[in-house]
């Protein structure tokens, strides 16, 4: 188990100098989603008919802390008991209310996988009656996670010796055009365009390479300017010739922020190790391709992929 971090008075206020009179106890409930105990959790495996998932049951008591967030429709995840105790982060399955009765005090829902029954079978082989429904109340936990990830991957290009350039998130239209990826990393007089992605949550298999789609410009394609050609997105799939290197955090498998895996934005069928194509629209990479490292696409290092041919 990790020891507590204890701040400083000096640093919580710097955390809190943007917001006047936020407490201590806003930021924690924004930040750290809330950990329901399982009341009691059904294994039996139904498929519910007019509805394509699979499906077995829990319940969790409602309580003055998750009154608020426990509400039909409401979307969490299973993580191991431990996890409540500062151990590493780790979903089991997902987890879903569907019936509140105040009355009884009593929540009831659905765990599920999004996959097969067979996924969902082996997530209920893992999963405890000790373990614990994960509800981020204020919906802050994703964005936090990725500028946490966003974090960590810049330290580990600066200890590993990069010069790195964040891109703005939007363009001013006076200044050019919006760079669709992420990050410039520089090395020996070399620059290399990054994009920081993350691993699909339905599957942790697999990394989730998608992009938003755009409105295809007016008039002939012969007749659109390069601008127009590289920012039209047909498909939420990300295009290969926008960035050189895809991060993708590991964090939804490993539950440690630190690691990543990186991936050449290139063509299988150009390079060995590069990146199946998304198969109705050549131009753009896979968005779900499997994110294995040491599978020849993924590597554990930045060094590893950048100086590949």
């Amino acid at each position: 188990m990790s020891a507590p971090v204890v701040l400083p008075e000096a640093q919580i206020q710097e955390i809190t100098r943007r917001y006047s009179g936020v407490s201590v106890e806003a930021l924690k409930a924004v930040l750290c989603p809330i950990l329901s105990p399982i009341e009691s959790l059904e294994k039996t495996i139904v498929r519910l008919p007019g509805q394509s998932h699979y499906r077995a049951s829990f319940t969790v008591r409602i309580t003055p802390q998750n009154r608020v967030a426990v509400q039909r429709g409401r979307t969490g995840k299973f993580v191991p008991q431990a996890c409540g105790a500062g151990e590493l982060w780790r979903e089991i399955a997902k987890g879903r209310i569907i019936e509140v009765n105040t009355a009884t005090g009593i929540a009831s829902g659905e765990v599920y996988t999004g996959g097969t029954r067979s996924e969902l079978e082996q997530a209920l082989s893992v999963l405890q009656p000790t373990d614990l429904l994960e509800i981020d109340q204020f919906g802050a936990a994703a964005k936090v996670l990725s500028g946490l990830a966003e974090y960590y991957l810049v330290e580990t290009a600066l200890a590993a010796g990069y010069e790195v350039r964040r891109m703005p998130e939007d363009m001013a239209r006076h200044l050019g055009s919006y760079t669709n990826y992420d990050f410039d990393f520089s090395k020996n007089g070399v620059t290399k365009k990054i994009e920081l992605k993350s691993l699909w949550g339905t599957n942790t298999a697999f990394a989730r390479l998608i992009h938003s789609t755009t409105t295809q410009p007016p008039g002939d394609p012969a007749t659109w300017t390069a601008d127009q050609k590289r920012n039209y997105y047909p498909t939420s799939s990300c295009k290969f010739s926008t960035q050189d290197i895809f991060a993708v955090s590991l964090f939804l498998r490993t539950g440690d922020i630190r690691n990543f895996a990186f991936a050449r934005s290139v063509p299988r069928d150009v390079q060995p190790y590069g990146l199946p194509r998304a198969q109705a629209f050549p131009e753009h990479v896979n968005q779900n391709p499997i994110c294995e490292l040491g599978n020849g696409s993924w590597f554990a290092t930045i060094d590893e992929v950048w100086n590949l041919a």
